[in-house]
This record gives C-alpha cells, sequence and structure tokens, in this order.
C-alpha cells in the first residue's frame, strides 16, 4: 500500500467518486463544493495507507477534522465503505474503461498494420524497392493522417513484421549501403 494517495490516483479517481457518490459535494454534511480546491480525499476507515478507491470520498476541511472524533460520522463512514466494497462499482468501472482503452489501443494497432502493408505493397510494385527510413516517415504519416497514431516504433515493428521470414518482403541493403525494402527474391 502507498504512504499516499498519489495525485494520478487523484486526478483518475475524481470523476469516478462524483459519478459513484452522485454529487461533487462532501459525503458527510453534503454541502456541494464550489471549486476544486475546497474538497478533501477522505479515507473512509481512517486509515491513510489503505489507498482504495473504495475507501475513498470527497469531505470539506471541516468533516474531514470532525471524523475521527465523532463515533456517528465513523459509522457512516464504515458502512459506506462496506457498500462500496460489496458493489464493486468503481473495480468494474475501471475494468470497463481499461477493456474500452485496450479494445480501442487493438483497433488502432490493426488498422495501422493494414494501412502499412497496403503501402509497402503499393510503393515496391510501383518502384520495386523503397528506402527503409522513407519506408517509416511515409508509413508513419499516413497511418498518423488515417488514425491519429503511429510512430516510428510501432510502425518499425509492422515493417519488422512485413518483413519477416514468413513475409514477403525482406530488408537488405543496396549497393550504396542503405537498408532497402523489397519484395523477396524467390530461390530458384
Amino acid at each position: 500500500m502507498s504512504k499516499h494517495l498519489t495525485p494520478k490516483q487523484k486526478a483518475d479517481w475524481l470523476d469516478l467518486i462524483i459519478i459513484r457518490d452522485g454529487k461533487f459535494a462532501c459525503f458527510y454534511c453534503k454541502q456541494e463544493f464550489l471549486s476544486l480546491s475546497d474538497y478533501l480525499y477522505d479515507h473512509l476507515n481512517n486509515n491513510r495507507k489503505d489507498n482504495r478507491i473504495d475507501n475513498v470520498v470527497l469531505a470539506c476541511r471541516k468533516c474531514n477534522n470532525t471524523k475521527p472524533h465523532v463515533a456517528e460520522m465513523q459509522v457512516i463512514a464504515m458502512d459506506k465503505l462496506q457498500e462500496n466494497e460489496i458493489s464493486n462499482y468503481m473495480r468494474e468501472k475501471n475494468l470497463s474503461r481499461t477493456a474500452k482503452k485496450e479494445d480501442t489501443e487493438i483497433q488502432i494497432s490493426t488498422q495501422n498494420y493494414e494501412i502499412s502493408k497496403l503501402w509497402l505493397i503499393k510503393e515496391i510494385d510501383t518502384r520495386e524497392y523503397i528506402l527503409f527510413s522513407e519506408a517509416l516517415d511515409c508509413i508513419s504519416f499516413e497511418c498518423r493522417e488515417k488514425t491519429g497514431h503511429g510512430s516510428q516504433q510501432s510502425v518499425r515493428q509492422y515493417v519488422n513484421t512485413l518483413t519477416s521470414k514468413a513475409a514477403p518482403f525482406e530488408i537488405v541493403k543496396n549497393d550504396k549501403g542503405k537498408k532497402i525494402i523489397r519484395r523477396k527474391k524467390l530461390e530458384s
């Protein structure tokens, strides 16, 4: 367990906590917050090292300072913690977001692989070969134009796949010592 909530956790969790708890307000006194500096992240079980999202609510400074000394507030907090743990709401929400992100990444990767493959086919069928560095630059540009993504690192991986032993292309050096991509020569 982390010693404190990290800034990343706080940023990632704010919207989720608001959705889970119904509004941007103190969990205890229900007073709505007027700005982003009005609230604190309160640990329901008073253990600041227990940084599970189920154990965190938004609270005003007054309630956050009062809760450790008021039994009724502590009971309300422990009931909320139990409700959060039973519902698994936050874990399901995070899993859903993670799955959607992974699905999107897979879709972009698949599209960019196809863009790379089609670009190589078109260029090599037209010119016989292409400089490796030119292919990386041009394919990265095409991918970014069509999908909004396409780092040279990812394009390099697609080209490596398309020039693997089982693939139709190969990387060789030309007579000037530059790396080129061409269709594999059929062995006789």
